[in-house]
């Protein structure tokens, strides 16, 4: 009777907003039923009154069980845990497992309902069945892997362009969204090295390498990518650091938030530079956020299939596309020349520029916000990011080695040489380095550039009377021998950068000698390789020459050769 009383107050309101004026579509609307329910029930209220508003009895067999909550809670939790399908589990096994464990809470009724012999063991009384399918395939799926929830929970269109604690639009340069590709196109790269099978006989390779990329949120803008050349062509934390890094040093400013799944993207390395940077990490982890990037590498290998034409590509994923695939495989096994069936790295690269600079112009049409350029919305993006940090570079750079000072200064690292991916000794010479000869060190460079530009060289813990983190030299020249392979710039020769460290160090070794060495004359061997013979350490004047005239002689020599070294160091600094 409670639903026929439910029933014809509803019918009441409606006819009773109807006689006060209004429509009878907004009295449906107040009242909360449709036309047809409205009518049906008014047809059976005028006809028999209240009581013909009652729903009439159920035909039909009765069920076979009745379940209480603690027993539907109980079949739940065991179906949830049973493993069937990708995202459901087996409602018999997991009703007839059950049944036959003492230890839950089922009735024995229940138990034999469940158990009785039918046609078929997977007819299960439909109480059972109900009380299982509460737990939907959503449900499973988050049982099995907890982050599941997190990617295919609601989807909300445009969100991605708006923050996410505000719920404001983006604005262009505010946040970046980075991810990974391994490009549907391989290349052919000159090799140098030794193993590969293609490289031995034709003197090049082919190789799929990692783009990394990063797209401005708010207008789809290309902000700058790298392209990682390792022998395993994959890639790492520091080459993640590192391309943001070098991106960010062009365009002249940083966003103040970017999007990283997980990975190298958001390893340790990678977090210590974007906590140094001060830009914050959005989590994509699981979520449906890295879609922008997604749909912008889709539309990149489009135009990129357009503008490098004659190169089949081996699609999304190895292996793909049959023919390239046989085509990569001749390759690999060295029967076959690369450049006869993929583009060299320079004629890739140029194709991928030209595909990026069409993008930047296309038009982007969004449902949501309208139509927009890419290229024009993006001006003025500097002011809504933040300013470079100063001394930021080092914690970029790709290689970051923990080494200890030797031979007055020297330290020695082996790391891949980042354009070949071939393994190479690199030396660098620090400047004071005397001060700490037998210190912890971290070691950073980039391998493409350490000719040029040198290592950041710092205390890798306190040492002595010294703080962890003391950079004892920012630019540590390279003066190891040139690697195997010859770069666009040729061979190096950095033997007279080596020199003129150690004639620095040695010289300002002997300056703190000579004053504080009280021992008196002794004969020692020059070192520093421009003086020949033998002299007095300390700066004791020879046997044939008066004491003052030969001190003041030896004095004004020392202070000439030094600032000699000064103004070189300088030059070099400056060249």
């Amino acid at each position: 009777m409670e639903k026929a009383a439910e029933r014809s107050a509803k019918v009441g309101e409606v006819r009773r907003l109807v006689a006060e004026g209004a429509t009878l579509d907004a009295a449906l609307l107040a009242a909360g039923v449709s036309e047809t329910t409205y009518r049906r029930w008014a047809a059976k209220f005028d006809a028999g009154g209240v009581a013909a508003l009652s729903d009439a009895p159920k035909s039909g067999r009765p069920p076979v069980v009745k379940l209480d909550e603690d027993e539907k809670k109980c079949l739940r939790r065991i179906y949830l845990q049973s493993n069937r399908a990708e995202r459901s589990g087996s409602m018999t096994m997991a009703a007839r497992i059950a049944a036959h464990d003492p230890a839950t809470c089922l009735r024995p009724e229940t138990r034999a309902a469940i158990l009785a012999e039918r046609s078929s063991k997977h007819h299960l009384p439909v109480e059972v069945r109900r009380a299982m399918r509460e737990v939907s395939p959503v449900a499973v799926a988050r049982y099995r892997d907890p982050r599941e929830g997190q990617n295919n929970g609601i989807y909300v269109p445009g969100w991605l362009r708006r923050d996410e604690e505000t719920g404001r639009l983006l604005l262009p340069g505010e946040r970046q969204v980075w991810d990974d590709a391994s490009v549907n196109v391989a290349v052919a790269v000159p090799w140098a090295g030794r193993g590969d099978k293609a490289g031995d006989r034709w003197g090049w390779r082919a190789a799929r390498y990692q783009l990394l990329a990063g797209i401005d949120c708010a207008t789809d803008f290309f902000c700058g990518f790298g392209y990682v050349m390792r022998t395993s062509d994959g890639y790492r934390a520091c080459d993640v650091a590192n391309v943001m890094h070098e991106v960010w040093r062009q365009q002249g400013y940083m966003p103040k938030k970017v999007v990283l799944e997980g990975g190298s993207w958001q390893a340790k390395p990678t977090m210590d530079f974007l906590r140094t940077a001060g830009v914050g990490v959005v989590d994509a982890k699981g979520r449906p956020n890295q879609k922008l990037v997604e749909n912008y590498f889709n539309r990149l290998w489009t135009a990129l299939s357009i503008f490098l034409p004659g190169y089949g590509q081996i699609g999304r994923y190895r292996g793909e596309m049959r023919k390239e695939n046989l085509n990569w495989m001749k390759v690999l096994s060295g029967s076959a020349d690369p450049r006869k069936y993929f583009p060299t790295l320079k004629t890739f690269l140029e194709a991928l520029n030209k595909a990026v600079a069409y993008l930047r112009w296309e038009k982007v049409e969004s449902r949501i916000y309208g139509t927009w350029s890419p290229e024009e919305l993006y001006q003025g993006a500097a002011a809504n990011g933040l300013p470079l940090v100063e001394g930021l570079e080092r914690y970029a750079m790709p290689v970051a080695a923990r080494r200890t000072l030797r031979r007055g200064g020297m330290v020695f690292v082996t790391a891949e040489t980042q354009l070949e991916g071939l393994r190479h000794e690199y030396a660098f010479a620090t400047r004071d380095g005397w001060k700490y000869d037998g210190a912890p060190v971290v070691v950073r460079f980039d391998p493409v550039t350490a000719a040029a530009r040198g290592a950041s060289i710092e205390l890798a813990q306190a040492w002595r009377d010294f703080r962890a983190g003391t950079v004892i030299d920012g630019a540590a020249p390279c003066v190891s021998a040139p690697p195997d392979f010859v770069n666009d710039a040729g061979l190096w020769d950095l033997r007279g950068a080596g020199r003129h460290e150690q004639r620095a160090n040695r010289a300002a070794v002997r300056t703190v000698v000579t004053a504080y060495d009280t021992r008196g004359p002794v004969r020692t061997r020059f070192e520093d390789g421009e003086e020949k013979g033998w002299g007095l350490r300390g700066g004791v004047p020879a046997a044939a020459e008066a004491p003052e005239a030969a001190e003041e002689c030896d004095s004004k020599r020392t202070t000439a050769r030094l600032a000699a070294l000064e103004a070189e160091e300088r030059m070099l600094a400056y060249a």
